[in-house]
């Protein structure tokens, strides 16, 4: 009977480690699916929350998607304009010509900060909408930036694999896709989505985005919980036998 209850007792600890330790894993970005608005979010420029699938449906399981547009999208959806590169990249804290030195004239972002740990990959869902034809100078981008840093071409209007439709008020749009960052390191980061015109400021594009999240990383931290478990119940046997 001793030894069922230490048995259990080591059971019980190695469940409450893992506990502890996926609990914090799982802290990360607030408010990723927008459920809650633009809560926990700063945007500049034309940026809103799409309830209502007017830029067609967000993924399975989802209700909400945040949509940044570019300087014709004004009469969709959005309560705010388009903004000029050079704001945009103060507003990431990027350099001067960060974006502008990729073709950007104006375009709107949206940005947040986030605590990851160790080994995490940031991910989101997105998708691209234009009414600008494939070929055209007007290279109108999607772009991530990582920890005001890293800037990440998501696809453009002479890139992007567009489906030849679109639920949205947009002529085209790419199908959702899913974005997943490199192994972060543990501590604050900050993520910021944006759109822009690229070469010129007519035409429409947008960006549309959902469920931001971390990835947790739970093999490591189960393989040490069953390898502590393991060492602890075979102490225990050892100080139990004859």
């Amino acid at each position: 009977m001793k030894q069922f209850k230490f048995t259990l007792a080591a059971m019980s600890l190695g469940t409450a480690l893992s506990m502890a330790v996926s609990t914090a894993l799982a802290a990360g970005v607030s408010n990723g699916d927008f459920a809650g608005g633009l809560a926990g979010w700063t945007k500049a420029g034309n940026v809103a929350v799409d309830t209502t699938s007017q830029f067609g449906s967000p993924p399975a399981g989802f209700g909400a998607q945040a949509v940044l547009g570019t300087a014709d999208t004004a009469g969709f959806l959005f309560g705010g304009s388009a903004v000029a590169a050079a704001t945009l990249e103060s507003f990431v804290g990027l350099g001067a010509g960060a974006l502008s030195g990729m073709g950007a004239t104006v375009g709107s972002g949206l940005s947040t900060d986030f605590t990851a740990a160790a080994g995490e990959r940031l991910i989101f869902s997105w998708k691209f909408m234009s009414n600008d034809p494939p070929g055209t100078p007007a290279d109108d981008t999607a772009y991530v930036v990582l920890d005001k840093t890293t800037v990440i071409k998501l696809t453009s209007v002479n890139s992007a694999a567009f489906v030849g439709g679109s639920a949205s008020p947009l002529f085209d749009e790419t199908a959702y896709l899913t974005f997943s960052s490199a192994p972060l390191t543990a501590g604050s980061h900050s993520v910021s989505l944006g759109v822009f015109d690229g070469f010129d400021a007519l035409g429409a594009s947008a960006l549309a985005v959902t469920d931001v999240h971390l990835a947790p990383v739970p093999e490591p931290a189960s393989g040490l919980m069953l390898l502590l478990g393991g060492s602890l119940l075979l102490g225990l046997a050892k100080r139990r036998s004859p």
